[in-house]
């Protein structure tokens, strides 16, 4: 990456790291990824609900291959309400993506160049929405999109073959009993036992699902919440939040089934009844074997080495969602063994990610 560019987009990380916006919300974000693009590039821009897409169009009929960088940010609770932060990256991925387009500049690839800026990866909305409602992604050929990754020296190309990232979902259990005198309690129907039962059956549950395979499937207790602080009351209602996490999606929805049999069962059996909602639900994010593969090689000739991690990420990524559909990969450059960790306080993307990232991409569309 030429110096002139890296300044360039630097400046455009500073600009987009002082205007978080949430998912769905990323209005100047995309105002100032357009700003940037028209007045840097020939890339042709549409806006759409949510997104942004900047096309290098070379000839119809040409292979299509898609580039994605998230843009929203992550929301932090305050005294204040909600606000937002660029805690994971996206302002840096954002930044990155608008390198490789100043790269195309004037470049032939023999491809048509997809870059897609993509809002509500946080909330998993964005990568679903575009997925559903956008018919030029199956013209792609291959799809590509990398996170920078803490823990790992700066600018280290990370890969996997298969699950690069777990699956996710958040699962809300309900439950509604009869209230009672606390004095009798018998009277009612209180959910503590069923609830309480729920959690520490679920190691039983994960062991029957995974049968001694050494794949990952875990449950994290979010929230447990029952009755309230009135003394002379039998807690009545109760609600227990998970977190259901794994490298396979069947193995989540396994799970989430035998939770939702086992509530609706010990509440036939005590005389209330229950009721589940789903949220922030990701896929596994898998890569193509062949992609990899062929990643790997054009990294090679450009002189670029990449290590292979030994297992996936136990975070979650809406990318899978185009995953599922086209062949592609996913895959991370480290962002400095001393870099705060992902959504912490401290955490601030790099800018010393920014060059590598973009030679990356350009290795994978020919023009390193």
């Amino acid at each position: 990456m030429n110096p002139r560019d890296l300044e360039a987009v630097c400046a455009l990380r500073a600009r987009l790291h002082a205007c978080p916006e949430l998912s769905g919300h990323e209005d100047v974000t995309i105002d100032t990824l357009q700003d940037f693009l028209s007045y840097k590039t020939s890339l042709r821009l549409e806006r759409r609900e949510g997104w942004l897409l900047a096309t290098h169009w070379e000839a119809d009929g040409l292979p299509e291959i898609g580039l994605r960088a998230d843009m929203d940010a992550i929301p932090v609770e305050g005294e204040s309400g909600t606000s937002a932060r660029h805690g994971c990256g996206h302002d840096g991925q954002s930044a990155i993506l608008c390198g490789v387009g100043l790269a195309l500049e004037g470049r032939r690839t023999g491809r048509n160049i997809r870059l897609i800026f993509q809002g509500g990866e946080e909330d998993g909305t964005g990568a679903r929405r575009i997925c559903e409602r956008w018919p030029g992604l199956q013209a792609l050929e291959r799809i590509y999109a990398l996170h920078n990754l803490p823990g790992f020296p700066v600018g280290q190309l990370l890969v996997r073959r298969g699950c690069f990232a777990c699956a996710s979902s958040g699962l809300i259990v309900r439950v509604q009993g009869r209230p009672a005198h606390a004095a009798y309690p018998d009277e009612g129907a209180n959910p503590a036992a069923l609830l309480s039962r729920l959690v520490l059956d679920l190691p039983g549950m994960i062991g029957r699902i995974l049968d001694g395979d050494d794949r990952l499937l875990m449950h994290t207790v979010i929230g447990l919440r029952l009755g309230g602080e009135n003394f002379g009351l039998s807690a009545s209602e109760g609600q227990l939040c998970l977190t259901l996490r794994g490298h396979r999606q069947a193995d989540i929805d396994a799970l989430a089934d035998a939770v939702r049999r086992a509530a609706a069962e010990g509440c036939a059996a005590e005389g209330m009844t229950c009721a589940f909602e789903t949220r922030d639900a990701f896929p596994d994010t898998t890569n193509a074997a062949p992609v990899v593969e062929e990643a790997l090689g054009l990294w090679q000739r450009a002189g670029l080495q990449a290590t292979e991690l030994e297992a996936p990420m136990r975070w979650s990524e809406d990318f899978g969602w185009y995953l599922k559909r086209i062949p592609g990969m996913y895959f991370g450059v480290g962002a400095g063994e001393d870099c705060p960790g992902l959504h912490t306080a401290a955490y601030r993307f790099p800018d010393a990610v920014i060059a590598p990232a973009v030679d990356a991409f350009a290795a994978l569309l020919g023009i390193a």
